[in-house]
């Protein structure tokens, strides 16, 4: 305790000291002022922290200032840690000489770092502390010398593994281990294997008594394949643990056949474990074995044969694997799955593609499942004859299938299947399918960008700051990524993590994106190709009804002019379903070029569910695209004009609240004595005045006066008669 109390006051010294007075010369210099703080009346703190600094930068030129330290019970230790990393035999020799000269306690300082130099030399004077009355002496004088090993180490500490006294015969048998190590590295195996047995056969720890026993399986290599059965056979848990770290370390064939006989006797409960230390070893050998235990076995057993089989199996094992796929142990099964899905080789994926042929539709099924999973995309010509499948089923899936693995050249035979298709299902399944090939296709492409909100702080709800302007400008100069940082946007939350948070729109598309402070926010815009287009809008005429219907919906996900103008002369069509379709289309359109569609149907459709849904897609796109503040308070009036339900008339409302302009606050102070609508334009009208520029004009008050006989929410009022109201 005393020991470690020193120790604790030196640290609390070296943490509180001022610096040494050491300048940011070169190398030499630098040693050249230490060794001057070393051997000047310097606080030990001081001398401490030099000792620490030359463990960096001292030379054979610092060991006689370091040297006397080695005496010294406050400094000793640092002394020991300069000592240790100066790379010269001058150090070694150092705390060599001072073996005769330092007490019990620093002598064993002394000791270990000539155990950690590894300095042969040392070993004559630390075999004759290994007869030091002081067992801490003793005892670190036996670990030293296994550092250091050699045929004199082990022949000083073989006989004492039994004559030592009890409180220092573990470090013998530690230093022996350690030294049998060194042999073992060399390819000294005998050696090594004689040293480990006497450990072995010493009254020491049931550790150090593992240690060896673990040495002494890999020195006899294939002769201690007894030994290893014998620790795989053992009821003490720890030897067992031994026996399957060592049948993972010792090589050969012999080996593992000698595992693989064992795995044949042993306990169930023993299998999986040593099956699992078979697999480890990589030998293929073992392949047979975890096929036949995939088959049959306990479930833990099973789960770990499969495990094999996905990491060193081959085509070989697809009928073991795809049998227990089609189990119902949804655990077996699903493991099952993972390994199809992993296991290398063209072999397999060929093998998997023929499971398409198989007469059996769960097999079929199945095969299809795999093929998504292992992205095989020579697959596609053999999935778009699976989708005629006899088995709806199987027809479903292959249609899932394509919608990931086809590509822009197989997209008219996609849509040729789809046009001929009649359950809504499958049309279902080919329009996702369609949808997601095209989106998988679309490249990089110019966009317009706009900025509708961005913020800055310890999002969601700590503080924050809006940067919306600042955002907006850097796009508006043509950047396309912007830096999460505070030396961008200042500090909001000072102390906590914070977020960029950005809504904005690509070509009139709603997007948002978070990223986290230092972090960079890339705008990235898509273009699906030409083609893609081309190929739907040939489809469109000659489907029927209900392909016609997934064909509108494919239109309105792709986007862009002519995509809207069939969809804008789909709506005007015969055919119920066909209009309704395109009308819904239209309403959920995700550019602003469908803004004056939007309008002509709130306005004029005879059809009240149509008139609603145009005037609410209008409504999000006014908002959606941004633009100049005056811009989107015509759109809204507009809007206004055309809302006939207070619903969609507090919608607008809320968006015009998002603006502060007077004339915004025209439009909604003209809705307050609108019984139904008070309270949400009170809300929109103090929410823009508050954020009007100061001095506010004449208006504000005006409009808050309103406000006060409009509401009835008391903390409304506060707000308005703050902002002026009387």
């Amino acid at each position: 305790m005393k020991k470690l109390f020193m120790l604790m006051t030196m640290l609390a010294g070296i943490a509180t000291a001022a610096p040494a007075p050491v300048t940011q010369a070169a190398p030499a210099e630098q040693q050249r002022q230490l060794i001057a703080l070393l051997t000047a009346a310097t606080p030990p703190a001081e001398k401490a922290l030099a000792c620490k600094r030359l463990a960096v930068c001292g030379t054979r030129d610092a060991v006689p200032a370091l040297a006397p330290l080695l005496a010294d019970p406050q400094l000793a230790s640092w002394a020991r840690i300069a000592l240790e990393a100066i790379p010269d035999a001058a150090a070694a020799d150092a705390l060599r000489d001072s073996l005769g000269k330092l007490p019990a306690p620093l002598l064993v300082g002394a000791i270990n770092s000539l155990g950690v130099l590894r300095d042969a030399k040392s070993v004559p004077a630390l075999v004759e502390k290994l007869a030091a009355a002081d067992a801490g002496v003793a005892s670190a004088a036996a670990e030293a010398l296994g550092h250091i090993g050699g045929e004199a180490v082990a022949k000083a500490l073989t006989p004492l593994l039994t004559a030592a006294p009890a409180p220092v015969r573990p470090s013998v048998a530690y230093g022996c281990t350690l030294c049998a190590e060194q042999f073992l590295a060399a390819g000294r195996h005998a050696a090594a294997a004689e040293l480990y047995d006497a450990v072995r056969q010493a009254n020491v720890s049931k550790q150090r008594t593992i240690e060896a026993t673990r040495g002494l399986v890999l020195a006899r290599q294939s002769a201690g394949i007894p030994l290893l059965l014998e620790l795989l056979r053992s009821p003490d848990a720890k030897l067992y643990r031994l026996g399957l770290r060592v049948a993972r370390e010792l090589p050969g064939s012999d080996v593992t056949k000698a595992l693989l006989a064992e795995f044949g006797r042993a306990a169930p409960d023993r299998q999986s474990y040593l099956l699992q230390a078979l697999a480890d070893r990589g030998d293929a050998a073992v392949l047979p074995t975890a096929l036949a235990a995939a088959k049959a076995g306990t479930p833990e057993l099973r789960l770990v044969a499969i495990s094999v089989l996905e990491r060193l199996g081959n085509a070989a094992a697809l009928p073991v694997l795809l049998a227990v796929a089609a189990e119902e142990d949804a655990d077996l099964s699903q493991a099952a799955k993972l390994a199809l899905t992993r296991l290398t080789g063209a072999d397999v994926d060929a093998a998997v593609v023929a499971m398409l042929k198989d007469p059996d539709a769960k097999t079929r099924r199945l095969a299809l499942d795999l093929l998504a999973r292992r992205h095989i995309a020579d697959a596609v010509p053999a999935l778009l004859k699976a989708a005629q499948d006899a088995d709806a089923q199987v027809r479903l899936a292959s249609l899932k299938a394509l919608g990931n693995l086809a590509g822009v050249p197989e997209l008219p035979a996609l849509l040729a299947l789809l046009v001929k298709l009649q359950t809504p299902e499958e049309l279902q399944a080919a329009e996702s399918a369609v949808t997601a090939l095209c989106n998988r296709s679309a490249q990089p492409a110019a966009a317009k960008i706009v900025i509708v909100k961005a913020v800055y702080g310890a999002l969601p709800e700590g503080p924050s700051v809006d940067v919306t302007r600042k955002v907006a400008t850097r796009v508006k100069r043509g950047a396309l990524a912007v830096e999460a940082s505070n030396g961008a946007f200042g500090d909001p939350a000072g102390g906590k993590v914070k977020s960029l948070r950005i809504d904005y729109t690509v070509n009139g598309q709603a997007r948002n994106q978070t990223v986290a402070e230092n972090e960079t926010l890339t705008f990235v815009a898509s273009s699906v190709p030409p083609a893609c287009l081309d190929a739907v809008l040939a489809a469109l005429p000659q489907a029927p009804t209900g392909p016609q219907l997934a064909l509108l919906n494919i239109l309105r996900s792709l986007g862009g002019p002519r995509a809207l103008e069939a969809v804008r002369a789909a709506a005007t069509d015969a055919d119920a379903a066909i209009q309704d379709t395109a009308v819904r289309a239209l309403c959920d359109w995700s550019s602003p070029e469908a803004l004056p569609d939007l309008a002509r149907l709130a306005q004029s459709s005879p059809n009240p569910t149509f008139k609603i849904l145009a005037l609410r897609g209008y409504l999000r796109l006014a908002v959606q695209q941004g633009g100049p503040a005056a811009q989107q308070v015509a759109l809204l009036k507009d809007a206004l004009a055309l809302a006939g339900r207070s619903e969609e008339k507090k919608l607008v409302l809320a968006a015009l609240g998002t603006l502060p302009t007077a004339d915004a606050l025209v439009l909604v102070g003209a809705q307050l004595g609108n019984a139904d609508l008070k309270e949400e334009a009170s809300l929109a009208a103090v929410t823009i005045a508050a954020k009007l520029p100061s001095p506010r004009p004449a208006l504000v008050a005006e409009v808050m006066a309103q406000v006060l006989k409009a509401t009835a929410n008391e903390q409304l009022a506060r707000r308005a008669k703050a902002l002026g109201g009387k």
